[in-house]
């Protein structure tokens, strides 16, 4: 309650000296017009009473007119209508509260109860955990097994499909064949070009031809140089051979042995090469072979 006083008074005096500071103006300018002493604390007088009475009336009309109105149209809105209202207790009827609140004596003759109920629960808690502990101890635990159900479909579920096996077995037995197939060009170039080759030479051959067998494109290789007892027909009859074994097409075997055995097919095109690969009118010492693997 003293704060709202202390609201109100000063809401007054910010009232009244707003009153004032407009009457002290109003015989200032009067007085830098050429009035006398008198006229300008007339005007003073006169103003602040004018000014307070518009105020009264202002604060009457807004009351009385506004305010009900104002309530009319924020009562239209349901958060408005359900806002709770806070009654004000009146003054004297708080002073009667505060009186009997500070006069009502303090009684104190429940402390005992209170300590023999608390006594009471602790017997009663004990009892029920000593009974507790005794069902436990009658009813052993259950042994967890150690193999989960739930595993059982996970299992089953990543055993692979029969399609799955046979496509896999396919695949392996198709690795197999290949790896064989390329085993066996590889010792027929050995067996057949060991007496013309340095044993660096045979082993980048080989490798060339292996990766020429793996790969769709063209390997990148050096020449190799073999010596002059083989002829480009010699040449000529490896390749086919190997290109028949690999199943490559004459011209991608013509193109490999051109660019590995550079120097002996120098005077040879490669349409020339995929041509006469296969022929047999001249002497040589490889001979075609169609059965290498």
């Amino acid at each position: 309650m003293e704060q709202r006083k202390i609201e109100h008074i000063t809401l007054h005096l910010i009232i009244f000296g707003t009153i004032a500071i407009i009457g002290v103006l109003a015989r200032q300018t009067v007085l830098h017009y050429g009035w006398d002493e008198f006229s300008s604390y007339l005007i003073l007088v006169v103003c602040s009473i004018i000014m307070g009475a518009i105020y009264l009336n202002l604060q009457i009309i807004f009351g009385q007119i506004l305010s009900p109105t104002i309530e009319k149209c924020f009562m239209r809105f349901e958060c408005y209508r359900n806002k709770a209202v806070v009654i004000e207790v009146p003054i004297e009827q708080q002073e009667l509260i505060e009186s009997t609140i500070d006069t009502e004596p303090i009684v104190s003759e429940s402390e005992p109860e209170i300590e023999t109920t608390s006594d009471t629960t602790e017997e009663v808690s004990t009892l029920s955990l000593s009974e507790s502990n005794e069902d436990m101890a009658v009813f052993p635990k259950e042994e967890i097994p150690s193999a989960s159900i739930s595993n059982i479909p996970i299992e089953v579920l990543n055993q692979p499909s029969e399609y799955e096996i046979s496509r896999a077995n396919a695949m392996a037995e198709k690795e197999r064949a290949s790896q064989e197939k390329l085993d066996k060009v590889l010792t027929y170039t050995k067996q057949n070009l060991v007496l013309y080759l340095s044993e660096t030479d045979l082993n980048r051959l080989c490798g060339y031809i292996t990766e020429y067998y793996l790969s769709d494109t063209m390997p990148k290789v050096e020449q190799i140089k073999v010596d002059a007892q083989l002829k480009t027909i010699d040449i000529m009859h490896f390749g086919w051979n190997i290109g028949k074994a690999f199943g490559k097409p004459r011209l991608q075997t013509a193109t490999f042995i051109k660019r590995v055995f550079a120097h002996t097919l120098r005077d040879s095109e490669i349409s020339t090469i995929e041509r006469k690969m296969s022929h047999t009118e001249s002497e040589c010492k490889i001979k075609l072979n169609g059965n290498i693997a």
